[in-house]
């Protein structure tokens, strides 16, 4: 079976913030999972439609700061009811300003996992 992705998905228990682009005055709240510098898988209460874009603040700790990204759904699934949906998403876009601490932070988390094992 070929492996598709370029990036290792490294595990991340960040906090979201989370709004439909439509919808820009709703937030929800929610948990990264796993992330690359390609996509972001997280858990929320809400079952996301496969192609609907959310705008989502993703909170670095080591920075007391988030970074805004656009993703793109391409799937969601009911976990539990405790935990609610995961969901996996497509990054389209990165806040120009921010695009480089969300890249260090990937390479940190991965340096994390090579040296750390």
């Amino acid at each position: 079976m070929d492996n598709k992705r370029r990036f290792l998905r490294l595990e991340a228990k960040d906090f979201l913030e989370m709004s439909p682009l439509k919808e820009l005055d709703r937030q929800i709240k929610g948990r990264s999972f796993n992330v690359t510098p390609m996509g972001i898988c997280f858990s929320s209460n809400i079952c996301w439609e496969k192609g609907q874009v959310l705008l989502i603040d993703y909170f670095i700790p080591e920075e007391l700061d988030s970074v805004k990204l656009k993703v793109a759904i391409v799937w969601s699934e009911f976990v539990d009811e405790n935990n609610g949906y995961l969901t996996g998403g497509e990054i389209i876009d990165i806040d120009k300003e921010k695009e480089t601490c969300f890249i260090n932070y990937y390479f940190q988390k991965l340096k994390e996992y090579f040296f750390n094992r």
